[in-house]
């Protein structure tokens, strides 16, 4: 339930960080940008499309490296969506200036380091996970599930071990969802964030953090776990970005992670037998790495 005017809201999501990612815009732009967003407007709620009342979370970021930000908008509602509660909306600017949906589903959404037509890959888990690409004026959903990524492990982790290693990576949780700080950005463990990076037949947990608040136009972080021979949950790194696990390796048999966002030149690090350290880089644009 909204506390304040919904127009309040409204500005505040459109002026939050504003220097780092947040376009400045009106009222009428921001109660556009709420629409196209796919929530409804009634007695100064926002409804989402299931008819009820509904406080959907908003981030920037720059898909297609132009410049100009599109907006993430996020909701979380088991009854309204079904599965995990997970529903998603990407909107951006069209030419007569009017936000407008390029992307909308039911599923978890985190971002890729590979790129298509300039865009970034997006990943949507639901009851499995795929890989939208933009195609000219949105985003296409694919009827195939992707390949499983390299290092994933099927057994998966506990309820509650999950619950152990997000207390362990610093977070809190308040109100049904695990959050740091304040509670302005959300953590979660992904179905695929349960992988075995070292081939020791034991699962570690990558815990993702989205919010603009945290990260600014990367949108999202991660911190990697695992699990000790004592049975208790650390931290082996932690970085803004979004990870994808490489087929080489480093010490022990762990797996190297470029790390991804906005741009075209990314990061590669590789674990040195305590924690991940800077390898090497890969580019997606011929010369990006040297202009950084």
């Amino acid at each position: 339930m909204l506390r304040v005017s919904f127009i309040a809201v409204v500005m505040a999501l459109a002026g939050a960080s504003a220097a780092a990612q947040a376009p400045k815009m009106s009222q009428a732009e921001g109660l556009q940008l709420f629409q196209a967003g796919g929530f409804k407007v009634a007695g100064g709620k926002a409804i989402n499309v299931c008819g009820t009342p509904s406080t959907p979370k908003f981030s920037y970021l720059d898909l297609n490296g132009d410049g100009a930000p599109e907006a993430v908008v996020v909701d979380k509602n088991p009854s309204c969506y079904g599965g995990t509660g997970d529903w998603f909306t990407v909107v951006a600017k069209g030419r007569d200036g009017r936000w407008r949906a390029i992307a909308r589903d039911s599923g978890a959404l985190t971002w890729e380091p590979t790129r298509t037509g300039g865009w970034l890959d997006a990943r949507v888990v639901s009851n499995c996970a795929r890989i939208w690409k933009y195609a000219g004026d949105g985003y296409v959903r694919p009827n195939a599930c992707a390949p499983e990524r390299v290092g994933t492990v099927t057994h998966g982790v506990t309820a509650a071990e999950r619950t152990a290693a997000l207390r362990a990576a610093g977070f809190t949780s308040r109100g049904g969802k695990w959050t740091s700080g304040e509670g302005e950005c959300e953590a979660f463990v992904e179905p695929e964030g349960v992988r075995d990076l070292n081939g020791d037949g034991k699962p570690e947990v990558i815990i993702t953090e989205s919010g603009t608040f945290c990260y600014g136009n990367t949108g999202q972080g991660f911190y990697l776990m695992e699990k000790t021979p004592a049975g208790a949950w650390r931290t082996v790194y932690q970085s803004q970005g979004i990870p994808e696990i490489q087929a080489t390796k480093g010490a022990g048999g762990w797996a190297d992670i470029e790390i991804g966002g906005p741009g075209f030149c990314f990061p590669i690090v590789r674990y040195d037998g305590k924690t991940y350290v800077m390898n090497r880089k890969k580019e997606y644009q011929p010369g990006a790495c040297a202009r950084r």
